[in-house]
């Protein structure tokens, strides 16, 4: 992985902690890291830690860095600067704010998203995630080993997850910690640009126990199984399936169309769960869950990279759990 000197300069020791951890770390001053570089990396250490001065120049760096470079990219904000939209394009997978503690176990989980450009020009279509790549992620001999699922077996536990900006690391945490099921099943809806949700959808299905199913139209709901929807859809629970339908709002896809159905479809099975994020997306789906007798949980907002989703979620149901990420797993487990 290539990190830039204002990118250290935000996240001080990461390049030594990610040293130790046995990564390979190369080091860039105030340019843009050369795509020859990092093709001459292993590649699933192909990821592009960039920082800047001020929002501006971060801003310009990283729509540069990602209509160039055929890696993923990870934005350091400068001190002071609070995430915002605008920094989330395609291409950039995570928000590091200045500080940003256990940065170095951050940078080496999102390392492993698969390529998603191919050092073509914005809006070309991504490279195919590539086969027969090197060993496992560093973290994949700590997860639980997957536990069979027969083929059909319905869920008795549906966990239902609403992540934005901030969300996908602590996703990935979260279900690399959960130990998959016979009879539980993950519905997600990460915000995201529709050409990324097939490489996230490999990449979760890489780092965690839970084979991951993008559906495009209808598939049955089964146990063991993580499902999101195809590319600019909502996923939405219906009895006994996950439909894929056309997005219903500014939010893709939306948080508060899939909690909102897995609330009455499935009433206490349901267990609903806001992750960090901007806007309110997901606090009246997760209420409609705790209505229905579900439980509700929200990461706890001064954990959140961007603390409005949870924040907005609580404002909803203030009777919802409240989950550092590192205790995610464990606090899900205890209704599995």
């Amino acid at each position: 992985m290539v990190i830039d000197d204002w990118a250290l300069s935000a996240l001080p020791g990461v390049d030594r902690d990610l040293a130790q951890a046995g990564a390979v770390v190369v080091r860039c001053y105030q340019r843009l890291p050369s795509p020859a570089v990092l093709r001459r990396l292993p590649e699933c250490h192909g990821v592009a830690v960039l920082g800047g001065p001020d929002l501006a120049t971060l801003r310009d760096r990283l729509e540069t860095a990602t209509a160039t470079l055929a890696a993923p990219v990870i934005a350091a904000l400068p001190p002071g600067q609070a995430p915002v939209a605008e920094l989330r394009g395609p291409g950039v997978v995570d928000l590091l704010p200045a500080g940003t503690a256990r940065a170095a176990e951050r940078v080496a989980l999102m390392a492993w998203v698969p390529i998603v450009t191919g050092g073509s020009p914005r809006g070309a279509a991504p490279r195919p995630v590539q086969q027969g790549r090197p060993g496992p992620h560093p973290a994949a001999a700590e997860l639980r080993s997957p536990v069979p699922s027969e083929p059909g077996l319905p869920p008795d536990l549906v966990l239902a997850i609403a992540s934005s900006t901030g969300g996908v690391w602590v996703v990935a945490a979260l279900l690399q910690g959960l130990r998959r099921r016979e009879r539980a099943a993950v519905l997600l809806a990460q915000h995201m640009d529709a050409e990324f949700v097939a490489f996230f959808a490999a990449w979760l299905g890489s780092v965690t126990p839970w084979p991951a199913v993008v559906v495009e139209d209808a598939a049955p709901l089964e146990a063991g199984r993580l499902y999101l929807a195809a590319g600019g859809r909502d996923l939405v629970a219906e009895p006994g399936r996950v439909v894929a339908l056309p997005a219903c709002s500014r939010y893709v896809p939306c948080a508060d169309r899939l909690l909102g159905s897995a609330g009455r479809v499935l009433g206490a099975r349901a267990l609903a769960l806001v992750l960090s994020g901007m806007g309110a997306d997901g606090a009246e789906g997760l209420a409609e869950v705790g209505r229905r007798g579900g439980r509700a949980i929200c990461q706890a907002p001064s954990s959140a990279v961007v603390p409005s989703m949870p924040e907005a979620a609580l404002r909803r149901w203030p009777g919802a759990e409240v989950v550092a990420p590192e205790a995610l797993a464990a606090v899900v487990a205890r209704g599995a």
